[in-house]
Protein backbone atom coordinates (compact mmCIF):
# COMPACT_ATOMS: atom_id res chain seq x y z
CA UNK A 1 0.00 0.00 0.00
CA UNK A 2 2.68 2.29 0.62
CA UNK A 3 4.72 1.85 -2.33
CA UNK A 4 1.21 1.87 -4.47
CA UNK A 5 -0.05 4.99 -3.13
CA UNK A 6 3.62 6.30 -2.55
CA UNK A 7 3.76 6.76 1.34
CA UNK A 8 6.43 7.53 2.66
CA UNK A 9 4.95 7.07 6.71
CA UNK A 10 1.64 5.45 7.40
CA UNK A 11 0.09 6.21 11.17
CA UNK A 12 -0.75 3.09 12.92
CA UNK A 13 -3.68 3.34 15.12
CA UNK A 14 -5.05 0.53 17.60
CA UNK A 15 -8.59 -0.69 17.84
CA UNK A 16 -10.40 2.42 19.28
CA UNK A 17 -8.83 4.26 16.33
CA UNK A 18 -6.47 5.71 18.51
CA UNK A 19 -2.86 7.21 17.57
CA UNK A 20 0.09 4.32 18.40
CA UNK A 21 2.74 5.77 16.14
CA UNK A 22 4.14 6.65 12.55
CA UNK A 23 5.87 3.49 10.51
CA UNK A 24 8.86 4.72 8.11
CA UNK A 25 8.40 3.35 4.71
CA UNK A 26 12.44 2.96 4.77
CA UNK A 27 11.99 0.95 8.45
CA UNK A 28 9.17 -1.22 7.18
CA UNK A 29 11.57 -2.10 4.42
CA UNK A 30 14.50 -3.05 6.96
CA UNK A 31 12.71 -5.40 8.61
CA UNK A 32 10.93 -7.19 5.64
CA UNK A 33 14.47 -8.07 4.54
CA UNK A 34 15.46 -9.14 7.89
CA UNK A 35 12.46 -11.33 8.02
CA UNK A 36 13.54 -13.02 4.79
CA UNK A 37 17.29 -12.90 5.74
CA UNK A 38 16.02 -14.98 8.63
CA UNK A 39 13.66 -17.12 6.63
CA UNK A 40 16.72 -18.07 4.17
CA UNK A 41 19.08 -18.84 7.45
CA UNK A 42 16.48 -21.48 8.68
CA UNK A 43 16.17 -23.07 5.36
CA UNK A 44 19.78 -23.58 4.70
CA UNK A 45 20.36 -24.88 7.90
CA UNK A 46 17.42 -26.86 7.43
CA UNK A 47 18.79 -28.47 4.02
CA UNK A 48 22.28 -28.59 5.65
CA UNK A 49 21.07 -30.54 7.99
CA UNK A 50 21.75 -28.61 10.81
CA UNK A 51 18.58 -28.45 11.98
CA UNK A 52 16.15 -25.54 12.92
CA UNK A 53 17.60 -22.71 15.43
Amino acid sequence: MMTERGYVHVPVIDDNRRPLGVVNARDALRELMLEEQYEEALLRDYVMGVGYR
